[in-house]
C-alpha cells in the first residue's frame, strides 16, 4: 500500500545535510550531500526536496517528500539533517551527471513501512535480499557475511569463454599493466644488451610476482580495506603519507612517459607527430575511468590488453634460435660484473611495482566474486595467476624479439619506440607495426591502473572513500585526485621533458618504495588481527622474502652505480 504524502513535517531548509537509509550518498567523501532547494505544492506543503552532491562533479537528485524518513532540525551550531529512503539499486542506477528523480514510494516495501518484510529479505536468500546484500558487499562489509547470497547468485552464471572472460579481474589487469612503457623499454634494452642470457630471470620472477600480488589480493579480500587505509590504521600517517607521496610523484612520471609512448607508437603507424595524440588519449582514458562503470572499464581494458599479443606474434616472426632460447630459459647464467648484475636486478625489479600492489589490494576489495570465502580466494588466486603469467610471457617475448634482432646485429636503443624503428630493416615493416601496437596497448592499459592506484593511495591516507564502482559525485575526492594526476602528467608530457629521464627517476622512486611495501604487505598478510585464520602460508612468505631481498639488492647496486658513475 502506497504511503500518503507528508503534509505536516518539520521544516526542511536548504543547506541541511542529507543521508540515506540504505545507500551511499558519499557521506565520507570530501563533500556531503545537502538540500539545495525545497519545492512546495499549492498549499505550501513540501512536495519535493532537491539534493545536491559534489563540488566539481555535481549531481542533483529530486526526492519526493514521502521519501523523507527523518528530520533533525537546524540549530545555531548545526545545519540540520534529513534521512531519505533509498536503496543501493536506485542509487547505482543514477547517471554520473545530470538531474534525476527518485520516484515517489519506489523504495522497497520495507523501506516504506519499516516492517518485518525487509528484515526477512535481509536474513533470507530472497531475490530482493540477495540484491541488497550484493549492493552492501561492494560497500566494505566483510565478505564472509555474503557467502550465502553469493552462492545463490552463482546459479545460472554463464559458462565457457564468457565465464572465463568474466573471471578476469583486477589481478589480470595488474599483471598486464605491469608492462607499462618503462617496463617495455627495460625489457627491450635488456634483450638488445644481453641477448637471451637473462631469460631465466623471467621464470624466477613469476612466482615472486605471484606471491606479492596474491598476498595483496588476499589482504584486500579479507580486510575489505585498501592498502593506504591499512597502512594509516596500523602504522600511522608517518608511514602512510610518505608512501603516498612517493607513489604520486613516481606514478605521474610513469603516466607522462606512457602518454609519450602511446603518441610515439601512433606516430610509427600513422606518421603524425606524437604530440598530437597526447591530449586525445588522455581525454579518452579520463572519460572511460570517470564516467563508465567498473565492469565496462574492466572489459574495455582487458580488450585493450589483447594488443600485447603483437609481441608474441613478433617473437615468431623474427625466427629466433629456439634451442638457445629454451637453454637460456631453464639454465641460469649470470656474469659477475656490475653491468650484468645490475641489469638482472633491474629486470626483476621491473616486474613488481608499487602501483600494482595498491591496485591489487583495492581491486580485490571491490571485485564481485561469487561463492563462499574460500571459493572467492581461489578465484582471486587464478585471476592473479592469469595476469602474472600473461604479463611475464609478454615480457619474455619482448626480450626474445629484441635479442634475436637488435642484439644479434649490435643495435643499441634507448626507448621501446627505438626498438620498433630498429626492427623494420631487420624483420620488415610488419614487425615494426606489431611492436608499436604493443607499445600503444601498454600505455592504454597501464595508465588507468597508475591513476587509480594514485587516487587509492591519497584517498586511503586521508580516510576518504575510494572506489571505481562509485560515480564521480559519490566519490569526488578520489576522482579529483585521479583527474589532477592525469592533468599534471599531460602537462609534463607536453612540455617535452626527456621521457627517458622521467621514467628513469620514476623507477628510482618506485625502487625505493617497492621493497618497503613488500615488507609491509608481508607484515599485514601475517597479522592475525587483520587476517584472522586466513594469513598467507609459508610458501608465499618465502617468495615474499625473496622478492624483498632482490629489490633491496637492486637498491644497493643502484647506489653503487651512482657512486662509481656507472648508473
Amino acid at each position: 500500500m502506497r504511503r500518503k504524502r507528508h503534509h505536516h513535517i518539520p521544516p526542511i531548509e536548504p543547506g541541511m545535510i542529507v543521508e540515506s537509509t540504505d545507500a551511499d550518498l558519499g557521506e565520507h567523501d570530501i563533500s556531503q550531500a545537502h538540500v539545495a532547494d525545497v519545492h512546495r505544492d499549492a498549499t505550501g506543503a513540501v512536495d519535493e526536496v532537491v539534493i545536491e552532491k559534489g563540488i566539481v562533479f555535481k549531481k542533483d537528485i529530486v526526492v519526493p517528500a514521502d521519501r523523507v524518513a527523518a528530520i533533525t532540525p537546524q540549530t545555531a551550531a548545526t545545519p540540520g539533517e534529513i534521512i531519505v529512503q533509498a536503496n543501493e539499486d536506485e542509487i547505482d542506477s543514477l547517471r554520473a551527471v545530470g538531474t534525476e528523480d527518485l520516484t515517489a514510494g519506489s523504495g522497497t516495501k520495507d523501506e516504506q513501512t519499516g516492517g518485518l518484510l525487509g528484515h526477512l529479505q535481509d536474513d533470507l536468500p530472497t531475490v530482493e535480499g540477495l540484491r541488497r546484500r550484493e549492493g552492501r558487499r561492494r560497500h566494505n562489509l566483510p565478505p564472509s557475511t555474503e557467502a550465502a547470497a553469493q552462492e545463490a547468485l552463482a546459479e545460472g552464471q554463464p559458462t565457457g569463454i564468457r565465464r572465463l572472460l568474466q573471471a578476469l579481474g583486477p589481478g589480470f589487469l595488474a599483471g598486464m599493466a605491469g608492462n607499462d612503457a618503462s617496463a617495455v623499454t627495460s625489457y627491450s634494452i635488456n634483450g638488445a644488451t644481453n641477448g637471451y642470457g637473462q631469460l631465466w630471470l623471467m621464470l624466477l620472477s613469476t612466482p615472486m610476482f605471484q606471491a606479492v600480488q596474491y598476498a595483496c589480493g588476499k589482504v584486500g579480500r579479507i580486510s575489505q580495506r585498501g592498502l593506504a587505509e591499512l597502512l594509516r590504521e596500523r602504522y600511522g600517517l608517518a608511514v602512510a603519507a610518505p608512501a603516498a607521496i612517493i607513489l604520486i610523484v613516481a606514478n605521474i612520471g610513469l603516466v607522462a612517459g606512457d602518454l609519450v609512448a602511446i603518441g610515439s607508437g601512433l606516430e610509427l603507424i600513422t606518421g603524425i607527430y606524437w604530440l598530437w595524440f597526447v591530449i586525445p588519449a588522455a581525454l579518452f582514458l579520463w572519460y572511460m575511468t570517470l564516467f563508465q562503470n567498473f565492469n565496462t572499464i574492466k572489459k574495455v581494458f582487458i580488450g585493450m590488453s589483447l594488443a600485447f599479443i603483437a609481441y608474441l606474434i613478433a617473437g615468431f616472426m623474427v625466427h629466433p634460435a629456439w634451442g638457445d632460447v629454451l637453454r637460456a630459459t631453464f639454465v641460469p647464467h649470470l656474469g659477475l660484473g656490475f653491468a650484468s648484475i645490475s641489469s638482472a636486478v633491474a629486470l626483476l625489479g621491473a616486474t613488481v611495482s608499487p602501483y600494482t600492489m595498491f591496485w591489487q589490494v583495492q581491486g580485490e576489495k571491490e571485485e564481485q566474486r561469487q561463492g563462499p570465502l574460500p571459493r572467492q580466494l581461489k578465484a582471486s588466486m587464478w585471476d592473479i595467476a592469469n595476469g602474472v603469467i600473461s604479463g611475464n610471457l609478454v615480457a619474455y617475448f619482448i626480450i626474445v624479439v629484441t635479442s634475436a634482432t637488435l642484439f644479434m646485429h649490435h643495435q643499441q636503443i634507448a626507448t621501446a619506440a627505438d626498438a620498433a624503428r630498429a626492427l623494420e630493416p631487420l624483420a620488415g615493416p610488419f614487425a615494426k607495426y606489431l611492436f608499436a601496437i604493443g607499445l600503444i596497448g601498454a600505455g592504454l592499459v597501464a595508465i588507468p591502473v597508475l591513476l587509480a592506484s594514485t587516487a587509492y593511495a591519497v584517498s586511503g591516507t586521508f580516510g576518504w572513500t575510494a572506489s571505481l564502482w562509485k560515480k564521480p559525485w559519490q566519490n569526488e575526492g578520489f576522482y579529483l585526485i585521479l583527474s589532477v594526476a592525469l592533468a599534471v602528467s599531460v602537462i609534463v608530457a607536453l612540455l617535452r621533458f626527456d621521457p627517458i629521464q622521467i621514467m628513469f627517476w620514476a623507477n628510482v622512486l618506485q625502487g625505493l618504495l617497492s621493497p618497503v611495501l613488500v615488507i609491509l604487505v608481508t607484515l599485514v598478510a601475517n597479522d592475525r588481527r587483520i587476517m584472522g585464520t586466513y594469513r598467507v602460508r609459508w610458501l608465499t612468505n618465502l617468495f615474499l622474502g625473496l622478492t624483498a631481498a632482490v629489490m633491496l639488492g637492486a637498491l644497493v647496486f643502484f647506489f653503487i652505480g651512482l657512486a662509481n658513475g656507472q648508473s
